[in-house]
């Protein structure tokens, strides 16, 4: 799925689909599988999570162009921040170990992702243009 969704980026964005179209609607999707994938059960579940691959392969192309969009002298540093920003892969894993004691339930646990993918959804719609007026000063 993963592959897929490499692939897609590679074929669809931006030729087809806008990268901040492809974030919205993966995002959507995104937060769809999650709530399939825990609310199914047995294979059915797992292929749910494995479809996270397709749509995780194209969150981060799609982030980072619209995160530097128009930073202008800020450009590096903007980047810097979004490759520091990568450290919520080393935070969420060890989260959801511990929300998944806590409720003693694994796949109710992967619950822990709707918030970021709301994030990431509202950074999609409107987010990414906050602060863009005053770069520009």
């Amino acid at each position: 799925a993963l592959l897929a969704g490499y692939l897609f980026n590679i074929i669809a964005i931006p030729k087809y689909i806008t990268q901040q179209k492809a974030m919205i609607w993966l995002t959507i999707l995104s937060i769809l599988l999650v709530l399939l994938a825990v609310f199914s059960e047995g294979k059915l579940a797992v292929i749910f999570f494995m479809l996270l691959g397709f749509t995780n392969a194209v969150m981060w192309p799609a982030i980072w162009p619209l995160a530097i969009d128009g930073l202008g002298k800020f450009t590096k540093i903007g980047s810097a921040f979004l490759i520091m920003g990568i450290v919520g892969g080393a935070i969420l894993p060890p989260l959801y170990g511990k929300i998944a004691e806590l409720i003693n339930n694994k796949q109710t646990a992967y619950l822990i992702m709707l918030p970021a993918y709301l994030y990431i959804l509202y950074y999609a719609v409107v987010g990414y243009k906050t602060g863009r007026e005053n770069i520009a000063k």
